[in-house]
């Protein structure tokens, strides 16, 4: 319970510091556990801020996912394949996990 309202403490302080940010909050798939029930139990997990960009296959997060998409970039330089990546959709946004419970 403690965690929790550290969790939560802390997410009211990003949201308070940076009101004008979107909240995204991303669920664990962990926690659907069965197509049977409209809800399911959860907790909140880490709030940061964080960039995501969306293509048509995932959510991609710039602080964990950006190496990998400049590797992914077929160009003939790393700086070339940084440019690419860098002008991406890029959206800056609180960032809050809902983990399993």
């Amino acid at each position: 319970m403690e965690e929790q309202q550290e969790r939560i403490k802390q997410l009211l302080q990003l949201i308070k510091e940076n009101p004008t940010l979107e909240i995204l909050p991303m669920v664990n798939s962990e926690c659907v556990q069965s197509d049977d029930f409209r809800y399911w139990g959860a907790e909140w997990g880490e709030a940061k801020i964080d960039e995501y960009y969306v293509n048509d296959e995932r959510i991609y997060y710039k602080s964990s996912d950006y190496d990998d998409l400049v590797d992914e970039e077929d160009q003939e330089t790393q700086e070339a394949a940084e440019h690419i990546v860098d002008n991406f959709e890029w959206v800056k946004a609180i960032v809050v996990h809902i983990e399993t419970k």
